[in-house]
């Protein structure tokens, strides 16, 4: 097993436990090579067995992608690592052990700055943040990598905030 890609079945149960109901889901592998393990690493994390189709990348460091009801994930690798690069329509960079959030929101002017204070309010600090949303004022995603772990304290003060509809650990 290339150690790089054994880092996907972490990534792959960060997705099992955002998406508990893999039935019905597809998975596309992209890579050109160690496709056959590629797809046995995420379907160990899966913790089900994902027929793999096979079909050419749109860039060069896509590994893969799963697609769940409407959701679509897509799992990458550069030279360091690989990660979790996109979630629906949103960018995002997500490696194996990273601690941080999924906030499911309706965009709302401030969202990035509410979220943020309440991190700031708990002592934790960010090291990557991505939002993206369908369009103004519809769903969106912000995407937070943080130094510290979040606890379950932080993910309630950020769910009572406004417009906010889910609020994930990527722990």
């Amino acid at each position: 097993m290339t150690e790089k890609l054994a880092g996907l079945r972490e990534l792959a149960k960060l997705i099992q436990r955002i998406e508990p109901n893999l039935a019905g889901a597809s998975l596309s592998i992209l890579a050109h090579e160690n496709k056959d393990e590629i797809a046995h690493l995420l379907n160990e994390g899966f913790g089900v067995r994902l027929s793999a189709t096979h079909s050419s990348g749109e860039y060069a460091n896509h590994l893969a992608v799963l697609r769940v009801g409407s959701n679509k994930y897509t799992f990458a690798q550069d030279w360091r690592e690989v990660y979790i690069s996109e979630i629906n329509y949103c960018a995002c960079r997500i490696p194996p052990g990273a601690h941080g959030l999924l906030v499911h929101h309706v965009d709302y002017p401030g969202v990035i700055y509410d979220v943020s204070r309440k991190l700031a309010d708990h002592e934790i600090n960010i090291s990557k943040l991505n939002v993206s949303r369908e369009q103004k004022g519809k769903n969106a995603l912000l995407v937070s990598v943080t130094d510290e772990e979040i606890t379950p304290s932080v993910v309630t003060a950020i769910e009572e905030l406004p417009q906010i509809t889910k609020v994930v650990t990527l722990q």
